[in-house]
């Protein structure tokens, strides 16, 4: 008899295990919070040839499908006070995030945005903000990012708000300008020398950006995607607030749990995902995460 109800409790322990472990990848079981899909672009073109570039047609069809199906942009301050303070999000929120600083953002992007009462978060990489050349290579930047003057009047207005994308570790040891691969550490790298140049990097984005751009400095995208846990606290302690992945899945909103705004997922959108398409996408998310 015993050894039936040692049985029993060893199953219910694995279920009960099994739902907490739903729950934090989920959230399955707590009847507090709400799903936030996060959009991720890059550039603007009429002749989209890669994967990250989007025409104005279509970014316009995906735009006005969102809008035309009951879907509100969200600003990085919302979503902070809702996680921090519980002030309410719309019931169906979405936060539109553009990766890089292509002068497309503004020529292409933030009429449509403006338009239809949209914004979005530019996550602008500092070293390349408004230069032709990129600072390693001698290179002409392939496409043309924009400076922040470029850029202030949208910020002004609220349709774009500029965060970090890192001031100069948006690289790859491969390309050959770097000894690391994103902001994670280099081979053989004391911690030490790691946060240092983390600091360094985050020193500099800061300074550039001061005094230019009128919002808080609050969010990073980590380039490429890449990161760890050294680096999410290191980013916490200098005030960023929300972090971002490449991984596609939506994230949950926990009101009291600032955990929750460290590397969100993000879905990234292309050519070739139709209005309707990614308004399918969006209404399965925000019932439950996808």
């Amino acid at each position: 008899m015993k050894q039936y109800w040692r049985q029993i409790a060893a199953a219910a322990l694995a279920v009960i295990l099994l739902l907490l472990g739903l729950d934090i990848r989920f959230g399955l079981l707590r009847r507090d919070g709400q799903y936030l899909p996060v959009l991720m672009y890059h550039h603007f073109d009429d002749e989209p040839e890669k994967g990250t570039i989007v025409s104005e047609s279509m970014f316009r069809e995906q735009i006005t499908a969102m809008k035309d199906a009951g879907f509100s942009s969200v600003s990085l301050q919302q979503v902070r006070d809702y996680v921090y303070d519980n002030v309410p999000l719309p019931e169906k929120p979405v936060l539109i995030t553009i990766d890089d600083g292509y002068t497309s953002n503004l020529t292409v992007a933030a009429p449509i945005l403006e338009e239809a009462g949209f914004q979005a978060v530019i996550f602008v990489i500092g070293a390349f903000e408004g230069e032709t050349i990129d600072p390693r290579s001698g290179n002409h930047i392939w496409s043309e990012r924009f400076s922040y003057e470029e850029a202030l009047p949208w910020v002004e207005k609220g349709v774009l708000d500029i965060q970090s994308h890192s001031f100069d570790m948006h690289r790859l040891v491969r390309g050959g300008y770097s000894i690391r691969d994103a902001m994670l550490p280099a081979d053989g790298e004391t911690e030490e020398a790691y946060l240092q140049a983390l600091q360094e990097d985050f020193d500099q984005f800061r300074q550039r950006r001061e005094g230019r751009v009128p919002t808080e400095l609050i969010a990073l995208a980590f380039p490429y995607g890449y990161w760890n846990d050294t680096l999410n606290r290191f980013l916490a302690a200098q005030g960023i607030r929300l972090t971002f992945t490449t991984v596609e899945y939506c994230t949950r909103l926990e009101p009291g749990v600032p955990d929750c705004l460290y590397r969100m997922g993000r879905f990234n959108i292309t050519e070739n995902m139709s209005g309707e398409d990614l308004v399918s996408k969006l209404e399965r998310a925000v019932k439950g995460g996808v």
